[in-house]
């Protein structure tokens, strides 16, 4: 009993180890994008990749700042048109007498 707890009788007993299976690779398509446009985009060149990440980022980016400057400009127009309508109508606040008693001590 000792011997087995404490490992000593290792060669005595030769038990096969299991093995796994290893799950082999395999490429398939994904939701919107073939087989082979992804096999293209894996194909080339780092370099080619790059430069159309970085199209594709300014294109990105100058179509913000364009829906930004638009947002700016209308903004801008509602302001001066709210401007214009409210110093040509804005009425004066008129005062009327006070209302409730005399409210401080006596």
């Amino acid at each position: 009993m000792y011997r087995k707890q404490h490992k000593k009788d290792i060669h005595a007993e030769a038990v096969k180890k299991r093995r796994r299976t290893t799950k082999k690779p395999y490429s398939r398509s994904i939701v919107g994008a073939s087989l082979d446009v992804i096999q293209k985009k894996r194909a080339e060149k780092p370099e080619v990749r790059d430069a159309a990440r970085e199209a594709a980022l300014r294109e990105i980016k100058e179509r913000i700042k364009k829906t930004k400057d638009e947002k700016r400009v209308k903004k801008a127009e509602a302001a001066k048109s709210q401007e214009t309508a409210g110093k040509a109508n804005a009425p004066k606040p008129a005062r009327g007498p006070k209302l409730g008693g005399g409210g401080g001590k006596r």
